[in-house]
């Protein structure tokens, strides 16, 4: 049956062509996926997931990465903090019947009218060495004596304070005074890296919304798996959390109402000077009464149809 024998207008797009746009933005907007300290700009090969920029980016000087805070040392009497990263290398999606990448066993194979998102994301965080933390330990501890700031007990001794600096190999001085001095960074000579993927399973349905006459598409969340992430509990909470806030928090903002895909053509036309004399209206053909599924998700296509409405006039 040809696609406009119930609809007046038929739109698909392929998986291939959202993947592929997927990745020309990664490469465009690199700085969009990947997240760092200020660290990372003079050592780029240290991320953990190497990613592909375009030369347009190079020369233009845009940022390759998003700048981020240093990692803090909780309970710390000095501003010291640890560089990371933290990358999104992976996205894409497959729509029914499945053919860009592979489920898990645990979601199953991809049923009818399912799409599947895939993301692979890595951090990489730096481990101080047991050097760098044996000549920091003693001058924290003077620090903390100086400034009366033992949990237990307090000394009579006229201890000193730190008021000149902390000079590891490869970083700069910097001064305890938490007022006038910046989180600095203790030196990075590698990061520990790992990586996670997730996969989720999706669906779309025309629904009604309480306090709303018109219907509504939803997009839902059939299942989410994390891929060998231990403990099993652990894995389980996480996924449990990260379904809860996709199907409560981000999901729901998503949904789109009726009248917001419907184009009046008339009004259209009447601004480029070209009136109808009737009303004609470009809406979503509606399910089932018109189509089974719209948007339709198949033959890895996820398709569109619109039907006109004409009222009005001779």
């Amino acid at each position: 049956m040809p696609f406009t024998d119930r609809s007046d207008l038929f739109g698909a797009v392929h998986e291939n062509g959202i993947n592929r746009v997927v990745r020309h933005i990664m490469r465009q907007r690199p700085s969009l996926f990947n997240y760092a300290t200020p660290f990372f700009h003079n050592h780029v090969e240290m991320f953990c997931a190497k990613f592909e920029v375009d030369e347009k980016v190079l020369k233009a000087k845009n940022p390759l990465f998003t700048e981020q805070e240093l990692l803090p040392i909780l309970g710390a009497p000095v501003p010291i903090g640890l560089n990371f990263c933290l990358q999104l290398s992976e996205v894409a999606i497959d729509f029914f019947p499945g053919s860009v990448f592979n489920l898990p066993p645990e979601l199953g194979k991809l049923s009818p009218q399912r799409f599947a998102l895939h993301l692979k994301g890595c951090m990489g965080i730096d481990c101080p060495s047991r050097d760098v933390i044996d000549e920091l330990l003693p001058l924290i501890e003077r620090y903390l004596v100086s400034q009366k700031q033992l949990v237990i007990g307090e000394t009579k001794e006229n201890v000193p304070g730190i008021s000149t600096h902390y000079t590891p190999p490869a970083t700069t001085a910097f001064n305890t005074d938490r007022e006038k001095q910046h989180t600095i960074p203790l030196p990075t000579r590698e990061l520990i890296c790992f990586c996670l993927e997730l996969y989720a399973v999706g669906y779309f349905e025309w629904g009604t919304v309480p306090g709303s006459q018109q219907t509504w598409l939803k997009t839902r969340l059939q299942d989410l798996e994390i891929v060998d992430l231990q403990p099993n509990n652990m894995e389980s909470a996480i996924e449990c959390y990260l379904t809860t806030v996709l199907k409560l928090g981000i999901l729901p903002r998503l949904i789109i109402p009726l009248e917001k895909m419907t184009l009046d053509l008339t009004k259209e036309f009447q601004k480029m000077g070209l009136p109808l004399g009737r009303t004609v209206q470009l809406e979503p053909s509606a399910v089932p009464a018109d189509v089974p599924n719209n948007p339709a998700v198949e033959d890895d296509q996820i398709k569109a149809f619109f039907k006109l409405t004409v009222t009005g006039g001779a």
